[in-house]
């Protein structure tokens, strides 16, 4: 499956199924099997991301759900219509405005602040320890974290004990092959050889979701 040469944009063609999916909708028409599938796929990564922005945002854990609910109630009925501008971000920062504007309805209605997002600690000089750290970056960055994890988490939960555990210790807990082997009862050539098979069906999964690929 081709990602999209090195951008960090939506992978095209689920967006465009999805859009499809919803017009069908709209249009009070049946989508068919594989439109439903792609739409159930790109609810399953960006609900998640919604939510994640939600967080960043200081929107409270208890009115998250309240907030992703919102969201996806703009989503449905205008992301047929969604066209990326092409000099600038795309659908990752159409989704994160609406974020902000739900959550920015929430505080409002119910009375209460904010707790500390993103946009505060950035101004707070909380990155200051990354010269280039910017709100954009840090959006950019928790975006591909949040679709990195979700993948993974969903491939773990498809691969053997054995797999999952070793893609999490070789991916995420960075650990030596020799360890790795040691623990789980396998040879350097056979953590090699799996670790390489994991990851290449993750960066698989990753570029479905993001046209870009994860590091080595």
């Amino acid at each position: 499956m081709e990602a999209n040469k090195g951008n960090r944009e939506t992978y095209l063609p689920l967006l465009q199924d999805a859009q499809s999916y919803l017009k069908f909708l709209l249009d009070k028409k049946v989508p068919d099997s594989v439109l439903a599938v792609s739409w159930e796929q790109f609810f399953h990564v960006y609900d998640d991301l919604i939510r994640r922005f939600a967080v960043a945002q200081g929107v409270p854990r208890s009115d998250v759900d309240d907030c992703a609910q919102e969201v996806w109630s703009e989503v449905t009925t205008r992301l047929f219509a969604f066209d990326r501008p092409p000099d600038r971000p795309g659908l990752r920062a159409w989704l994160y405005s609406l974020v902000r504007s739900k959550a920015t309805d929430i505080f409002r209605h119910r009375g209460r602040r904010p707790a500390v997002s993103l946009d505060e600690l950035q101004q707070a000089g909380a990155e200051q320890g990354d010269a280039e750290s910017d709100p954009a970056k840090l959006y950019e960055q928790q975006w591909e974290q949040a679709v990195l994890e979700t993948n993974l988490c969903q491939l773990q939960q498809d691969v053997s004990p054995t797999n999952a555990r070793l893609i999490q210790m070789r991916l995420i807990d960075r650990r030596g092959v020799d360890d790795v082997a040691a623990e789980l009862g396998l040879t350097p050539q056979q953590v090699y050889t799996r670790y390489h098979r994991l990851t290449k069906e993750l960066r698989t999964r990753v570029a479905l979701y993001t046209g870009d690929d994860i590091g080595g």
